[in-house]
């Protein structure tokens, strides 16, 4: 399966026009944008231990040096996990902001449905790779090898928020004595306690 449930797509005219440095202005249209999901390892936000920033996808190191690029072009920022953001970091094999790609090594930028070709999602919810590039991007750029567990926890948590969402819904669908109404609500309560014990091993996992 897909990385991601969605691939992201910037919109073309962000809500603020910042300058200089301050590109996290452009957060919540990101986020929006991003389906409240790191463009990389496709995490959702809403866990509290998982922090998310604006990643620069040409970083910023290469950038200065000729001032092609500006710190706020929104078509140059993703948002990320602070895990995905941190380990990817300056990385940039080229060396040249207009080759993002070298010798196997390098970037897709995540808004390219492409990036969905070189990596995928296990049912456990690990990241595997289907070409060189893709299993540079995950066990050299973002450490998607070593930070298997979490991943796998941080997607499972997501698939029970969605579940238990949908649930939640169904369920005003119907009166309290009705039959559905009780068979709905047993499942919820079982999906809840999943939920409760996968969130209990990230704390665990975050706080060992």
């Amino acid at each position: 399966m897909n990385v991601r449930d969605q691939i992201p797509k910037r919109r073309s005219t962000p809500t603020k026009n910042p300058t200089g440095k301050r590109w996290s202005e452009h957060k919540p249209d990101l986020k929006e944008d991003f389906n409240s999901c790191c463009g990389y390892c496709g995490s959702f936000d809403g866990f509290r231990h998982t922090y998310f920033e604006v990643d620069h996808f040409i970083p910023k190191s290469l950038f200065e040096k000729n001032g092609n690029i500006e710190y706020c072009q929104y078509d140059n920022l993703i948002y990320s996990c602070k895990f995905c953001n941190n380990k990817k970091g300056k990385l940039w094999p080229s060396q040249d902001e207009n080759v993002p790609i070298i010798n196997d090594e390098g970037f897709i930028d995540v808004c390219e449905a492409e990036y969905e070709k070189h990596l995928y999602r296990t049912s456990r919810g690990s990241i595997m790779w289907n070409t060189p590039l893709g299993k540079w991007m995950a066990t050299k750029a973002f450490k998607f090898d070593e930070r298997e567990r979490s991943i796998i926890i941080l997607w499972n948590l997501n698939e029970l928020r969605k579940i238990i969402d949908a649930l939640i819904i169904e369920l005003n669908n119907y009166k309290e004595d009705a039959d559905n109404y009780l068979v709905i609500r047993t499942n919820l309560g079982t999906y809840t306690i999943q939920y409760y014990i996968y969130h209990k091993e990230l704390m665990a996992y975050y706080n060992g």
